[in-house]
């Protein structure tokens, strides 16, 4: 009997959590935004965040986060990619940097200060993480030895 007892409360706390983990804004002026500017999104989820909701979702095979506020304002975004997104004059002041590593991935933020990208670079024995900015200037945040190899 406690067995059963047991697995009703789980099953009931699973199904509580995931109905509680989507959140669908009321708002029509965020869906509005939402859906004028991101028009091939799959399957967004969406997450309040303070004053903020937060939809996450894939666009054009690139993972997407999107900030709104409450007048349906696009406040920020980032994107997770890889080298074939980057801009090609960023790209190009990268390879032109770093010569001999490759870009293994690459976190674009974009707000109202601007768009900055995050990219990791790796080499046969380091991974390298560079902030660069739209013009590609660019520093180096922090390097790692790499531990699979």
């Amino acid at each position: 009997m406690k067995k059963i007892i047991f697995s009703a409360v789980i099953l009931l706390s699973i199904t509580a959590t995931a109905a509680a983990s989507t959140v669908y804004p009321a708002n029509e002026k965020v869906m509005k935004t939402f859906n004028e500017i991101f028009k091939n999104a799959n399957t967004p989820v969406w997450n309040i965040a303070g004053d903020y909701y937060e939809a996450s979702f894939v666009n054009v095979s690139v993972k997407t986060r999107a900030w709104f506020d409450n007048k349906g304002r696009l406040v920020q975004t980032i994107r997770y990619y890889t080298e074939s997104e980057l801009p090609s004059n960023v790209l190009y002041k990268v390879k032109q940097t770093y010569a001999g590593k490759e870009v293994y991935g690459v976190i674009e933020t974009a707000n109202s200060s601007g768009i900055n990208y995050r990219i990791i670079l790796k080499d046969d024995k380091k991974y390298t993480h560079i902030n660069t900015d739209t013009h590609g200037e660019t520093e180096t945040v922090a390097e790692y030895i790499r531990g699979d190899k």
